[in-house]
């Protein structure tokens, strides 16, 4: 198959729609990527760090002759984003997004009213707290996972052509069930970045009683609290649309924090110790550095 795109557009050129022009340019996989946004500033900021060739504000212009769409909107945004876009995009283009968030999109792509564009759900594995276009780079998606979620709605062919630009870009492609995408998604990323706000908002509760409180942070605060300085807007979007997988991994988080807590309670040392024994060799088996896998 040839992968050599002719004309991309990038709905949202910010860190990942980005980073995915700048990746497809750096290794030759399409001829011209247009930028489609509403800031102009932001597009030619876009245009001068080689994310895009050009750049437009008309969303039906910028998508007009494209062979492929990329939708990088935050997720609540983007179901109409691509209905708007359905009618002008021509015969044959595949359209596809980034959005963390997938059993939703995948439903109301599934309804879409012509079946000569073809939508294939996607989510990169990857990115930082750091926002906007000024933090993208090529290399971003290189190691990381490469989530597709097709449904039975899904062209082969689509889906085949986005694997193959998934791993031209550097990643590993993962094929799975969007429901599936999004319960796993709410155990390793959605939930932590609860976590991580909850935590912020812990300590700054307990500094009313105990000001030193923010004297004390050191690496694992940060650590943990990293993601809380993602996009807030972002953020609203990813968990409003994954409200069920979020729930139900809570209910799961917090029989296993009492778990820990009643171990400590007990004051058997032994099984607490048994208890972080269990959870360090699982996270040692699991968790190895990858390039660009900072962030779902």
């Amino acid at each position: 198959m040839n992968l050599q795109i002719k004309r991309v557009a990038i709905v949202g050129v910010g860190l990942i729609g980005g980073s995915f022009g700048m990746a497809l340019k750096e290794r030759g996989l399409a001829d011209t990527v247009v930028g489609v946004g509403r800031n102009p500033e932001r597009l030619k900021l876009a245009q001068e760090l080689g994310a895009v060739d050009s750049w437009t504000t008309d969303l039906d212009a910028g998508v007009r002759d494209a062979d492929l769409v990329y939708v990088s909107t935050p997720v609540g945004m983007e179901l109409d984003f691509i209905s708007r876009i359905v009618p002008h995009v021509k015969p044959g283009c595949i359209i596809t997004d980034a959005g963390s968030t997938k059993a939703e999109i995948s439903r109301g792509t599934d309804t879409l009213s012509r079946p000569d564009v073809h939508f294939v759900g996607g989510h990169p594995m990857a990115g930082s707290e750091a926002a906007g276009v000024e933090a993208a780079r090529s290399d971003l998606f290189v190691n990381a996972s490469y989530v597709l979620t097709p449904t039975e709605q899904t062209s082969a062919d689509a889906l085949a052509l986005m694997r193959g630009l998934a791993e031209g870009i550097g990643s590993r492609v993962i094929v799975m069930d969007p429901e599936a995408h999004d319960r796993c998604a709410a155990v390793i990323s959605h939930l932590p970045h609860l976590i991580a706000a909850a935590l912020v908002s812990l300590a700054q509760e307990h500094s009313k009683n105990d000001p030193q409180v923010f004297d004390l942070i050191a690496g694992s605060f940060r650590d943990m609290t990293r993601v809380a300085s993602s996009s807030p807007e972002l953020w609203r979007d990813i968990c409003l649309t994954n409200a069920d997988g979020i729930r139900a991994a809570t209910d799961t988080f917090v029989r296993l924090l009492s778990q820990g807590v009643g171990l400590v309670e007990s004051k058997d040392g032994e099984a607490f110790q048994e208890w972080f024994a269990s959870a360090k060799q699982t996270r040692d088996e699991i968790i190895k550095p990858k390039v660009g896998q900072d962030e779902a």
